[in-house]
């Protein structure tokens, strides 16, 4: 029994010395389990990761990789719930051409933006496209920030060197820096134009001045159905290469363009916010509209500018956006009443509104088409949307308007009979056409003058801001003083960014503008009240209520300048000369204006002519030799010889092999104002174009095989009278007296080999490459400065007064 005990116990347990044994057992097992995993872990050592070290610190560096600890580098990071930005910029759109300002033009898309934000009734630019875009970039006033005029010259002032400053950091450069994606379509028109070429320097590309991507142009506008110089970045891009460039049309280019980086940001940043730049070239001329747009206003505009004057001015008052008191202004120079023209300049005229409509419908469709894009990305009420146009109407259609703006501007007016026969196809690819002055007054309802001046009418603009999470306000008119230097400050502020006061080791110069954030919340907030204006030699100056604005006249000292007060509490379209009635208050604003101009580089002032000063300055500038040894990329038009309108001599070295019977050797512009130097059958051929003329030299057949080719042309008085003459090989083939020499390119540049952009010519279509080999091309110019005689001429020619 007791044996039998002693199993049953062993059975149910384990005696000492056994579990002795077990143990050691065990402990061993485990040992032999650990020497395995360290083994295994020294084998993975090189791929384990080692921590980093806290976000900030520096990396720890030991021998080896294992035992070192790296610093995480911290991608920027936006602050907490900085909105999506999106700034759409209308080129010389005046303040009454918006549904929502006014105007009979249906602009649904713009009008839905202002019902669910705000519309500024009192927001003010600079008068001119380059000046307002650099104020907009930086936050300073545009002679501060380089930029007193046009960024076609570099006058060797310090408010006009005509190229953004570096001195002030851009809003895609701070916003970026804080981990923005920032993005640009459109214009540009802030770094000097003769920079534009293919060796730069491109320090005011886009590109390097803060936007991610662009895809721009620079200059006043561009040809919208075949555009000569857009670039991708800094890469030319070829429209006429597309599939679809039958169809082409720049509006929609510009909005497909931004859609598509809005999807890419998306996509592969969705943590991150956007900046968007959206620059459009219209309304500037030339006023290319798609037919069907510009034919659903067919007859809209036969009442005239008068009678739209008085229904815009009207519709104004209801909206609630000028006060019931607003006194319409008589027509400003330039434009005369619509009951004293004849029946056929009226059918002219309207027709020339028609096709500006078609340009603001399609501005609208697009803009619809990017707010519909930001509604399907699901991010609408998160962006922030700003939309203002850069000037007020522009007058450079002259009274009568034109079918071609080169024509009028290079002293060559058409004929209302020939405008007349292109009615039927004006505003398409094959016109260049601006609407005359009278349209531009209605345009800029209810206020004077244009375009360039420091009346109203030059500044006042439409300002839309729209942000359905940052905005309650639903439809609201907001009336407080806004300048576009202001713009910088509040889009900063609403991003709740604060803008470096180094950047790239420089020092900025101090903001000018000011932040007018308060006003989305409150229809009281109190905004900046003073604000300097000078352009070309026009000036004011507005303080509160008061407005002193000079009445000056182009060549005129500017010391006798009488200067004009204004109480815009009572009197808003400066109709009231109140200067001999309060002349201590005329006085304490000019003299605030003086101050201001001194802090702002604003002198010396300079009141020439557009067109007169870029001649002048373009002409002092002459290279005498260009030579060339093909393939040579396309030039902009300012960064080309400059040769239109002097004398010239264009020698160029060809092979031609005998299958090759056609193509182009050189073409500088396009139709509406260009020349081209081409074989077709064989034959030589000079063409100059200035729509609706062509004028062709015959030079005879071309051999095979190695030739040289000149044109020479001479002239009598420089830049309207003179002739050309071909030569092959040394034997003169051909000479003509040019009825319409061109006096100045188009937007389009000079290609060699090809046509690049909008052709010169009908005589072939397309590019017209030549086939053969071009060996070298030399350009020889003759670099006098012009006569006393040749700029009282030119001047006096000059249809384009302003």
């Amino acid at each position: 029994m007791a044996d039998s005990a002693d199993d049953s116990a062993g059975k149910k347990g384990i005696d000492r010395r056994s579990l002795l044994i077990g143990g050691a057992v065990g402990a061993g097992g485990a040992a032999v389990v650990a020497a395995g995993g360290l083994y295994v872990k020294s084998q993975l050592t090189p791929y384990i990761a080692p921590t980093a070290v806290a976000a900030g610190d520096p990396p720890k560096i030991a021998q080896s990789y294992a035992d070192s600890h790296p610093a995480r580098g911290e991608k920027p990071k936006p602050p907490a719930g900085a909105p999506h930005i999106v700034v759409i910029i209308l080129d010389d759109v005046g303040f009454a051409d918006l549904g929502c300002y006014g105007s009979d033009i249906e602009t649904a898309a713009i009008d839905a933006l202002a019902a669910n934000g705000l519309r500024y009734a009192n927001f003010r630019t600079t008068a001119m496209c380059s000046p307002t875009r650099a104020s907009f970039l930086t936050g300073l006033n545009h002679h501060n920030a380089g930029m007193g005029w046009l960024a076609d010259i570099d006058s060797g002032y310090p408010g006009y060197r005509g190229d953004l400053t570096r001195d002030a950091a851009t809003l895609p450069e701070v916003l970026k820096d804080v981990g923005y994606g920032t993005y640009l379509c459109g214009k540009w028109h802030v770094n000097l134009s003769a920079s534009n070429g293919p060796a730069g320097p491109f320090h005011n590309w886009p590109t390097n001045r803060g936007f991610d991507h662009a895809y721009w142009f620079q200059g006043h506008s561009t040809d919208y159905f075949r555009p000569g110089a857009i670039f991708d970045g800094t890469t030319l891009v070829d429209i006429t290469a597309r599939p679809d460039a039958d169809s082409y049309y720049a509006t929609d280019d510009l909005t497909d363009q931004a859609i598509g980086y809005l999807r890419t940001h998306r996509a592969i940043t969705p943590d991150r916010p956007f900046f968007l730049q959206l620059a459009y070239s219209g309304a500037h001329s030339p006023l290319h509209a798609k037919p069907a747009l510009r034919d659903r206003f067919k007859g809209r505009f036969d009442k005239g500018w008068d009678a739209v004057r008085r229904d815009r001015i009207d519709r104004q008052r209801k909206l609630g956006i000028v006060e019931p008191t607003t006194q319409l202004p008589p027509l400003s120079k330039g434009a005369d009443p619509w009951d004293g023209l004849t029946p056929q300049q009226r059918k002219v005229y309207a027709r020339y509104m028609e096709v500006y409509a078609g340009v603001i419908a399609s501005l609208d469709e697009n803009i619809g088409r990017l707010t519909a894009e930001l509604e399907a990305l699901g991010v609408h009420d998160d962006t922030l949307i700003v939309l203002f146009s850069d000037n007020g109407g522009s007058p450079e259609g002259t009274p009568a308007g034109t079918p071609n703006i080169f024509a009028s501007a290079l002293g060559r007016a058409i004929p209302l009979d020939d405008a007349e026969k292109l009615l039927p196809e004006m505003g398409e690819k094959d016109t260049f056409p601006h609407y005359p002055m009278g349209w531009a007054n209605a345009s800029n309802t209810p206020f004077r003058l244009y375009k360039q001046f420091t009346n109203l009418g030059g500044v006042a603009d439409p300002l839309i801001v729209s942000w359905p999470k940052g905005i309650a306000a639903r439809g609201e008119i907001r009336k407080q003083f806004v300048h576009v230097i202001d713009l910088f400050p509040t889009l900063l502020d609403a991003a709740k960014v604060k803008r470096p006061e180094l950047y790239q080791g420089r020092r900025q110069k101090p903001i000018d503008g000011a932040s007018f954030a308060a006003t989305f919340a409150s229809p009281a907030a109190a905004t900046r009240r003073e604000q300097y204006y000078e352009l070309g030699g026009y000036r004011a100056y507005e303080e509160g209520k008061w407005r002193l604005v000079t009445l000056h006249e182009r060549g005129n000292s500017f010391d006798a300048d009488a200067w004009a007060l204004y109480d815009l509490s009572t009197d808003p379209t400066e109709l009231t000369n109140l200067a001999d009635r309060h002349p201590d208050i005329a006085a304490s604003l000019k003299a605030k204006w003086d101050k201001a101009a001194r802090a702002n580089n604003v002198y010396p002032l300079d009141d020439r002519n557009l067109i007169v000063k870029m001649s002048q300055q373009r002409t002092a500038e002459i290279r005498p030799l260009w030579e060339f040894r093909p393939p040579v990329p396309y030039l902009p038009v300012d960064a080309s010889p400059l040769v239109c309108g002097l004398d010239h001599s264009i020698e160029i070295a060809i092979d031609r092999p005998a299958a090759v019977m056609d193509g182009v050797l050189v073409a500088h512009g396009s139709a509406p104002a260009g020349y081209v130097i081409y074989l077709k059958g064989g034959q030589l051929f000079y063409d100059s174009s200035l729509i609706p003329w062509t004028e062709r030299i015959a030079g005879g057949p071309v051999p095979v095989g190695k030739s040289v080719i000149r044109y020479v042309q001479k002239m009598t008085v420089r830049p309207f009278d003179g002739g050309g003459t071909l030569f092959v090989n040394g034997e003169q083939r051909a000479t003509h007296k040019f009825d319409k020499i061109i006096a100045s390119p188009s937007y389009d540049g000079m290609s060699i080999g090809r046509d690049f952009g909008a052709p010169v010519s009908t005589a072939y279509s397309g590019a017209n490459p030549f086939a053969g080999t071009i060996e070298r091309v030399t350009i020889k110019v003759d670099s006098r400065p012009p006569t006393l005689q040749e700029i009282r001429s030119f001047i006096k020619a000059m249809q384009i007064k302003v």
